[in-house]
């Protein structure tokens, strides 16, 4: 299973605008991997190239990167960093499919969706704790909240199983939990480095999560300004066995 991360930036991306703080200064200094666009993952599997998350800088991104083929996209969440770039694929060569929740469709559909999409999107519905199988792989969403509908994936192709949480705060079910036990591969929204509230998980919350489930690797991602410059993320991780921080354009591949 080979995943790349085009971008791993929370809602506001780095630099944000208008803002002067270090971590945007210094990312406006400097570029490299301080420069994080919104949270993009693409997922290369048997016959099927899956973007989870479609954020507004997506046509860059796809640019950027050389992508030619999206066989589907699969929205965790209905807010605007999630899914604002759906409205580039209304001049997609071909068909896409959409996979998303009935309830968390339902709000994309009011807040983002158009005539022209219909004409390229197929709407498959998922459903939490129910497995999609498609072909040489599958996909099982879990609930992240409770109160919103905002989910997480476990995908699986042959016995390697990859965990992405989408935004979680650190309280989570004991049924996620489980389907995280001892993945080969746990990837987490952090936005921040320390918990400022309890909406989402922080970076020791993340790193505490892995031991407890078990997880091989863990990945880092969907940092905001209020987070650590990359490179000092990166040397806070390297503290712990198989903890790493995503930066925009990194490719993974997962062993079986």
């Amino acid at each position: 299973m080979r995943i790349k991360f085009l971008g791993s930036g929370a809602a506001e991306g780095i630099p944000a605008i208008n803002c002067d703080c270090h971590h945007c200064t210094r990312a406006r200094e400097e570029g490299g991997r301080l420069l994080r666009e919104r949270s993009a993952l693409l997922f290369s599997l048997p016959g099927y190239e899956l973007l989870v998350d479609c954020p507004p800088d997506i046509r860059s991104l796809i640019n950027r990167y050389g992508i030619d083929r999206v066989d589907g996209i699969l929205a965790t969440r209905a807010r605007y960093d999630h899914v604002g770039g759906l409205k580039e694929f209304e001049f997609w060569a071909g068909g896409v499919d959409f996979l998303a929740e009935e309830a968390l469709f339902e709000i994309i559909k009011r807040e983002h969706w158009t005539e022209l999409l219909d004409t390229v999107m197929f709407h498959i519905p998922y459903y939490p704790a129910a497995s999609l199988y498609v072909g040489g792989f599958s996909i099982v969403p879990f609930a992240a909240r409770r109160h919103r509908p905002i989910f997480g994936i476990s995908v699986k192709e042959n016995d390697t199983r990859v965990v992405y949480t989408s935004d979680t705060p650190a309280r989570l079910t004991n049924y996620a939990r489980r389907v995280m036990w001892e993945c080969d591969l746990l990837i987490v929204n952090v936005p921040t480095f320390e918990p400022v509230s309890a909406n989402h998980i922080s970076v020791p919350q993340a790193i505490e999560l892995k031991e407890e489930v078990k997880a091989r690797q863990l990945i880092l991602t969907y940092i905001n300004h209020e987070n650590k410059p990359h490179d000092e993320l990166a040397a806070y991780a390297r503290q712990f066995d198989g903890v790493s921080v995503a930066y925009d354009g990194m490719d993974v591949e997962v062993p079986a």
